[in-house]
């Protein structure tokens, strides 16, 4: 008989303002991820969510108390992860940002890739903890989930690193600012069995990508779209979205993005 799987739900790249009238670039961000939420509701809700950055367009902390007030309000466990847009100081005084969480047998590792720059990095201190976790696991089981894309996910370039390209000058996009490290992250998360898969955000866009039997999987934003396959910031008219997984015990991953009033 196949287990019943754990349901987790990824929501990012939410940019909302203290002014829950506000616009951005032409969509309402706060209406969005509340008519999101709605759906998610009718559909059935998890047993975790993960926000995983640019929570705030504004940076300010009501914009971040309207957001742990109205979490809160929903009764599922949820953790948040900081963006590039992110104050992680004004995330924490409401909520901390905590590095591991575990639901059945996977354990998830929140990373932070909050470099202060668009870009990503990881401190000294977040890959030692990070390669602490993956000798010593909480759960069968791990997930990785990190705002900045560890892999590029842009034509021509998908699933390869900054550093195997042989020139920088054509990159355009959010590939310019993905996360910078010489693909030591992935290929630190690869050498770990346990690792079953790696969600971000940052990109506005749904890709699966595979590479070295691990797949990164990354997600529509509440918000705003970025069109896919070109090498340019450019919006997209698909409906903000989300991304809910099945987590098995037997490390099996299922998936889907869902959009506003559709799924795909």
């Amino acid at each position: 008989m196949t287990s019943t799987p754990q349901s987790l739900i990824q929501l990012t790249d939410l940019h909302l303002f203290a002014n829950p009238e506000q616009d951005f670039k032409g969509q309402n961000p706060w209406q969005n991820l509340l008519d999101l939420l709605a759906q998610i509701e009718q559909q059935g809700l998890p047993d975790l969510f993960l926000l995983t950055g640019d929570l705030s367009q504004d940076e300010s902390y009501d914009s971040y108390l309207m957001l742990y007030q109205l979490m809160e309000r929903i009764g599922v466990s949820w953790y948040w992860i900081p963006g590039n847009h992110d104050q992680v100081d004004l995330m924490s005084k409401l909520k901390p940002v905590i590095p591991s969480v575990t639901l059945g047998a996977w354990q998830w590792l929140l990373l932070d890739s909050n470099s202060g720059e668009p870009y990503g990095k990881l401190s000294s201190s977040q890959r030692m903890q990070l390669q602490a976790a993956l000798e010593q696991p909480e759960a069968e089981h791990i997930g990785v989930a990190i705002h900045h894309q560890p892999l590029l996910v842009g034509p021509a370039r998908q699933g390869k690193f900054l550093v195997e390209l042989d020139t920088l000058d054509d990159i355009a996009g959010i590939d310019s600012i993905p996360l910078q490290d010489e693909g030591w992250l992935w290929k630190t998360l690869v050498d770990c069995s346990a690792v079953k898969a790696v969600i971000c955000g940052h990109v506005h866009q749904s890709h699966e990508i595979k590479r070295d039997g691990l797949t990164l999987y990354t997600t529509p934003a509440t918000s705003i779209q970025f069109t896919a396959d070109i090498n340019a910031f450019e919006l997209d008219m698909l409906a903000p979205g989300y991304r809910r997984f099945g987590l098995y015990n037997d490390g099996r991953v299922e998936s889907r993005v869902e959009r506003l009033a559709s799924i795909v």
